[in-house]
């Protein structure tokens, strides 16, 4: 049985597990490795938590919550190839439309007015100027394909990532369906014709080249879901895993804006997790804690830059850090509740309405398919079963009944039918010389 598939599951609960944890991670390396790194604040906890895991897997720079990146990177390549599939380029490019942006415009508004608020939110150290100019480019994500570059969500730079991916897989998807492992082929190409020629078109087509850079992560989740739905053989999949990770690896060696060189290290960590949940899935058990948390990782990710980051700034001075970070992460669970039922969710219900395929078709259980793309079982995609044209029967003429015949022509019994009646046996005569005197 592949994992995923038994009975009684109704969601896939290693995904659940894997995005939750990667939404804490990167939550952990903004409000604790960023925050004290910047205001130069230290915490006896967290100092411990550095000296068994940080330090030791080179992560200093950037937290123990640096692997959270890829581990998104791979889920998203698991999740949206099969739902492209499955849903065509149509409805496909309105579900993405409809999840990504609604929560990131009002999250780009309300960071601005936070800004020109004086409050401190999240940032890159970037050109951070509040104009209607920036606010439009950073709410649509083009910022990160301009010069000079204007950063005002300080985790966005992901998501132009995950938009790049998502128009590969339209313009490949008829040949996604035909042949997978050819698709693939041609994104990885892709992505080596961009890195090669990085510096040959300019500063802006440079910063694009270090969107592209990040892709292979991504090809590594779809190139792990195709070798277990069975779409590719394992042998084809251990040669395009090796092709993603030479060309990540290879990217890193050119300068594609990566400060340090714990990226490598950071990937291994996270595909080591995945396969690990993957392999585990028949194990697991739903939870409703990682459930919930789940279904609002894109609105925790995007939230506890701007309230989580905003409010430990704000109390940290007056009360501590370690009481400070209690208060910002209970501020940040609540922000991300009320975007996640105002904004996500609607957004989400919205999508499926929309991308409906015919008028007539059959009204499906909306809140049932809202479950933040993760399906019922592991991601498959069927193969469209042959509909086998029956040819009617021609019509066959009346039986007629056979008529009985007259009582003369019926054939003479057969007289071995019954066995003839035995007769009645005689006394016999006594012997002789026996005569009653």
């Amino acid at each position: 049985m592949a994992a995923g598939q038994q009975t009684g599951k109704r969601r896939v609960v290693f995904i659940d597990i894997a995005r939750a944890l990667a939404a804490l991670l990167v939550m952990e390396s903004h409000l604790v490795t960023a925050w004290t790194v910047r205001h130069h604040v230290s915490s006896p906890v967290f100092d411990v938590v550095n000296s068994l895991f940080t330090d030791p897997l080179y992560l200093s720079n950037q937290g123990i919550g640096q692997p959270g990146v890829p581990l998104f990177f791979l889920i998203s390549g698991f999740i949206v190839t099969p739902l492209a599939v499955r849903q065509g380029v149509g409805r496909f490019a309105v579900g993405r439309v409809l999840r990504i942006y609604p929560t990131l415009i009002v999250v780009v508004l309300l960071t601005g007015g936070a800004m020109l608020l004086g409050l401190q939110p999240l940032l890159t150290g970037q050109a951070d100027d509040v104009t209607p100019l920036t606010l439009l480019t950073n709410a649509t994500l083009v910022n990160y394909l301009l010069v000079p570059q204007v950063v005002l969500i300080g985790v966005a730079w992901t998501l132009i990532i995950e938009v790049v991916f998502y128009l590969l897989i339209i313009a490949l998807l008829p040949l996604v369906r035909r042949h997978l492992w050819a698709a693939i082929a041609v994104e990885l190409t892709f992505v080596q014709i961009v890195l090669m020629t990085a510096r040959s078109f300019g500063p802006n087509y440079l910063l694009f080249a270090v969107t592209v850079s990040y892709i292979p992560i991504v090809v590594m989740g779809q190139v792990i879901w195709a070798a277990n739905s069975k779409r590719i053989p394992l042998w084809a999949a251990g040669v395009l895993m090796t092709a993603c990770w030479v060309l990540y690896v290879w990217a890193g060696m050119r300068d594609m804006g990566r400060i340090d060189s714990s990226y490598d290290l950071s990937l291994a960590i996270a595909l080591l997790c995945f396969l690990l949940g993957l392999f585990a899935e028949d194990r697991l058990k739903e939870r409703a804690a990682w459930t919930w948390l789940s279904e609002r990782t894109y609105s925790l990710y995007l939230w506890h830059g701007l309230v989580g980051y905003g409010v430990l700034s704000a109390v940290e001075p007056v009360v501590g850090f370690e009481f400070a970070l209690v208060v910002a992460v209970i501020a940040t669970f609540g922000a991300v509740e009320v975007s996640y039922r105002l904004i996500e969710h609607p957004s989400h219900v919205l999508a499926r309405r929309l991308a409906s395929r015919k008028p007539d078709e059959k009204p499906r259980d909306i809140a049932a398919e809202i479950a933040a793309e993760v399906t019922t079982r592991i991601p498959r995609v069927e193969e469209p079963t042959r509909q086998v044209a029956v040819r009617p029967r021609p019509p066959q003429p009346p039986q007629r009944m056979p008529m009985p015949q007259p009582r003369d022509q019926y054939p003479p019994r057969n007289p071995q039918a019954r066995p003839a009646p035995r007769a009645p046996q005689l006394p016999t005569a006594p012997p002789p010389g026996r005569h009653r005197g």
